[in-house]
């Protein structure tokens, strides 16, 4: 199967986001306001693998086609069954079959899409308060045992009359994702086959349960030196913009690094 033209795979991704524009302009309008940062980032870090040129292009895959169909299905179906994450999830899946289909860009970059659909917030919030309560008493544990007066019950640290309350994406629901995220970006980045990929972007996920109670532990330090508003930001958005300036740091780093090297070889 050969890679249609230039224009043709324009013209069809032209129709394929028209196709969902009843999703798109939903999630403009209604849902990005309150989205995680997995949403939001979602869209950046793919533009940024398209500019770099993160994966080549593949030989065109018919399979895609069934996908696409499968997008649109998904969508059809939670429109009318009016389940957002299921006519919403239609897209990530659709981008990834035409991917498949036209073999360009790579399905490895679309892949990156799936970020674009949050993790239900009935799942988020399914034990709240309990991770909060959890998380919250080793950090204020912490705090006490240096010195810091800090009194916490349930996801609510008080210090004086000022309190910090936590809430359930505080605790990694909402930073998981975008780790996942950036550890596939990270390594389709560096070449890395689709296994090595779908791996780091595991490790990278697993890694909130270490990450998760150092940002709480941190905003707490915030909250006895400043105020739990400036606490808050750090948790959100703070954090996940920390998270993306150090994976894009790295790429940087590693581009300095390629260009050093390759200056060496041809000096010699």
């Amino acid at each position: 199967m050969s890679a249609p033209p230039v224009r043709s795979r324009l013209a069809l991704w032209a129709v394929l986001l028209t196709g969902f524009s009843p999703v798109i302009v939903r999630f403009l309008r209604v849902e990005a306001a309150s989205a995680p940062p997995s949403t939001l980032v979602a869209p950046v870090l793919i533009a940024i693998a398209l500019w770099r040129g993160s994966a080549p292009a593949e030989p065109p895959r018919r399979a895609g086609v069934a996908l696409v169909a499968v997008g649109l299905v998904l969508e059809l179906f939670g429109t009318a069954m009016d389940v957002w994450t299921v006519a919403w999830l239609g897209l990530p899946v659709a981008v990834i079959g035409m991917s498949l289909w036209l073999g360009a860009p790579s399905w490895r970059v679309a892949v990156l899409a799936l970020g674009l659909v949050p993790i239900p917030e009935s799942i988020r919030g399914a034990w709240t308060p309990a991770p909060e309560s959890a998380l919250l008493a080793g950090a204020c544990a912490a705090w006490r045992a240096v010195g810091v007066a800090f009194s916490c019950t349930g996801p609510v640290a008080r210090l004086g009359d000022r309190h910090l309350e936590l809430f359930h994406d505080d605790v990694g629901f909402g930073l998981a994702p975008l780790l996942a995220q950036l550890g596939w970006f990270l390594a389709v980045d560096r070449g890395a086959s689709a296994a090595r990929a779908l791996r780091a972007a595991a490790l990278s996920a697993a890694a909130v349960v270490v990450l998760a109670p150092l940002a709480i532990a941190f905003a707490l330090g915030i909250f006895a030196a400043s105020s739990p508003v400036v606490a808050r930001v750090w948790l959100s958005p703070g954090l996940w913009v920390a998270c993306c300036a150090v994976a894009l740091a790295s790429i940087a780093g590693t581009q300095r690094g390629a260009r050093k090297w390759r200056g060496t070889i041809l000096d010699r």
